[in-house]
């Protein structure tokens, strides 16, 4: 059962890193940093299968695959601009973690742009 794993390898970390953190803060912080890497790692790597279902559900369906792939990408956006963000917090660098959260935001209006125009086009189209 792997939630058994993470949930093992998580709460291990978490001990761990309360022990040093009384003693060596900066190595808490770069274990905290290594953890948080491992679990995000272990995330993704259960993605793909869900990538793959949604991929042939939209091969059947006849959407176009590019939009797919445009939300695709802002959903990982959004989810590496929070790891980010959350681990600038837990290192205490809050005006960090808000300008790199207002940069993902900027990127995510960037790529979905496409889908925007499409959407625009549509709703004129109607008219």
């Amino acid at each position: 059962m792997d939630v058994l794993k993470i949930l093992g390898f998580a709460i291990i970390s978490v001990i761990l890193i309360v022990v040093l953190k009384e003693q060596k803060k900066e190595i808490a912080l770069i274990m905290t940093i290594f953890a948080c890497v491992i679990l995000m790692l272990f995330a993704m790597t259960k993605m793909e299968s869900v990538i793959g279902v949604i991929e042939s559900l939209i091969n059947k369906s006849g959407i176009n695959k590019d939009f797919f792939l445009i939300i695709l990408k802002v959903t990982g956006i959004a989810y590496l601009i929070e790891f980010g963000k959350n681990i600038c917090i837990d290192a205490g660098q809050k005006a960090i973690a808000t300008k790199l959260e207002m940069a993902g935001k900027v990127i995510i209006l960037t790529i979905s742009l496409p889908v925007i125009s499409a959407l625009v086009n549509v709703i004129s189209g109607l008219i």
